[in-house]
C-alpha cells in the first residue's frame, strides 16, 4: 500500500514516476486522490504522463480513492486497510505537517502517529542506506528534552529493534552495531555528563541479551563511530538524537536513504526527505528514495539498485 501524501509536494509525481517506470507490480494498491494525480500528470514532463497517470489508474485502490480527501483522512483508512491484511507494508508520501487537521493528527511525524494507530507500541525510528544504517533512541523533541527520555529501556529498545531489521530485512546475519553517547566523548568517564554510565551501558546490555546474534559495542564517542561506520566496522548505528544521526546518514545517504519504522506489526517505510513543495510539477526530481524504499517494503534484494 503506497500513500501520496502531501497533495502539494512531490509524492504525486514520484507514485506517477513509480508507475511509468514499471515498478508498481500487480497487488500493489495506492492510496490517493486521483483528481490530484490528474492535475500532476498534466503539468509534468515526458516520462511521467500519459503513461504514468494511465498506469496507475490500475492501482488505485477503489475504497482510498475519495476526490477531495486530506492526506490525514486518506492515511488512516490506509492504515487500518494494511492493518486488517497481515503481510501487507506501508510506504508512505511525505506529508506537511503544519497543514494536517489539528484534531486528526496531532503529532509531529508519520512515527509518532503510526504508533499511535498500532496501538500505542514502542517504535524505532531507523534510517537505512547502502552504505550507512541508523536507529535513533529519540526523534522528534526538543534538544534540551533529549537527556530525561534517555534511559536504558529506550536505548536496548532502538538498539535491539535496528538488530532485528539489519538480519530480517536485510540478511545481516551477525550485524555489527555501534551504540553513540549522548555527550562529547562519551562522557569521557563522567566528565561531560553520566548518562553514558547510568543510561546507555546498560541499555547497551539489555540489547545483548535481548538480541544474542548481534554484536554491540557502545557506549561510543559519536564522531568517532559515524567514522568507523564509513569504513564499514559497523553494520548500523545507535544514535541518541535526530540530528545526531540523521545529519551525517543524510550526507552519506541523501538520494537513496529509506526511513523505516521499527515494531509495528507491519513494516513501514518510506523516502528520507520533505515534501519538496518548489519541486513539485517540475520533473526536477530524485525518485531513488522512494524506489528504495518500495523496495525495502517487499524485500527486494537487492534494496538499492542503478535503474532509476
Amino acid at each position: 500500500m503506497l500513500t501520496a501524501g502531501d497533495p502539494l509536494g512531490i509524492g504525486p509525481d514520484l507514485l506517477l514516476w513509480l508507475a511509468a517506470h514499471g515498478h508498481l507490480r500487480s497487488c500493489d494498491r495506492v492510496a490517493a486522490d486521483p483528481s490530484v494525480l490528474a492535475a500532476r500528470a498534466r503539468v509534468l514532463p515526458g516520462g511521467f504522463a500519459p503513461e504514468g497517470i494511465a498506469r496507475l489508474e490500475a492501482h488505485l485502490d477503489p475504497d482510498l480513492r475519495a476526490t477531495g480527501a486530506d492526506p490525514a483522512e486518506l492515511l488512516e483508512a490506509a492504515v487500518e486497510r494494511v492493518r486488517a491484511h497481515p503481510g501487507t507494508a506501508l510506504v508512505t508520501g511525505p506529508i506537511h505537517k503544519a497543514d494536517m487537521p489539528p484534531a486528526r493528527f496531532p503529532f509531529p511525524g508519520h512515527t509518532e502517529f503510526l504508533a499511535a494507530r498500532d496501538g500505542g507500541v514502542p517504535v524505532t525510528m531507523a534510517m537505512m542506506g547502502p552504505s550507512l544504517r541508523v536507529a535513533l533512541v529519540t526523534v522528534h523533541l526538543p534538544l534540551a528534552e533529549v537527556p530525561r527520555h534517555i534511559d536504558a529501556a529506550a536505548v536496548a529498545r532502538a538498539a535491539t529493534h535496528l538488530a532485528f531489521a539489519l538480519r530480517d530485512h536485510l540478511g545481516i546475519d551477525t550485524p555489527r552495531l555501534g551504540v553513540c553517547g549522548l555527550n562529547p566523548h562519551a562522557g569521557e568517564d563522567g566528565r561531560f555528563g553520566n548518562e553514558e554510565r547510568k543510561a546507555i551501558a546498560p541499555g547497551v546490555e539489555r540489547a545483548r541479551a535481548a538480541a544474542p546474534f548481534a554484536r554491540f559495542e557502545g557506549p561510543l564517542a559519536a564522531d568517532g563511530a559515524f567514522g568507523r561506520a564509513g569504513e564499514g566496522a559497523y553494520d548500523g548505528l545507535v544514535a541518541m538524537y535526530h540530528d545526531q544521526g540523521l545529519a551525517p546518514f543524510k550526507l552519506a545517504c541523501m538520494r537513496d536513504g529509506v526511513n523505516v519504522t521499527l515494531g509495528l506489526s507491519f513494516l513501514r517505510t518510506s523516502p528520507d526527505h520533505g515534501t519538496a513543495r518548489g519541486l513539485a510539477g517540475t520533473g526536477r526530481i530524485f525518485p531513488t528514495s522512494m524506489l528504495a524504499a518500495v523496495r525495502y517494503a517487499r524485500g527486494d534484494v537487492p534494496v538499492w539498485g542503478s535503474d532509476a
